[in-house]
């Protein structure tokens, strides 16, 4: 089955919800904000689905870190 579409509302919910969690760590608040809307989306997919979502979104933060330390080189040798 396809992601479950998390609403602005629900977006709104898990905010508040990790400030209150981690008050003053806004990298926790991150990471576990980006946790709670996996967990939202993956509730109509099926393991090998959530998976292959897993690895879709590990090869793009990939190419992200292999484009930034491209970028940092090239910065560098300026």
């Amino acid at each position: 089955m396809p992601k479950r579409k998390v609403t602005e509302e629900e977006k709104k919910k898990i905010r508040k919800k990790v400030q209150r969690e981690f008050p003053g760590c806004k990298a926790l608040q991150d990471i576990h904000f980006y946790r709670y809307i996996k967990e939202l989306e993956w509730q109509t997919m099926s393991a090998e689905e959530v998976v292959e979502d897993i690895k879709e979104g590990a090869s793009k933060v990939k190419k992200e870190i292999k484009n930034l330390k491209s970028g940092t080189k090239s910065f560098l040798l300026r």
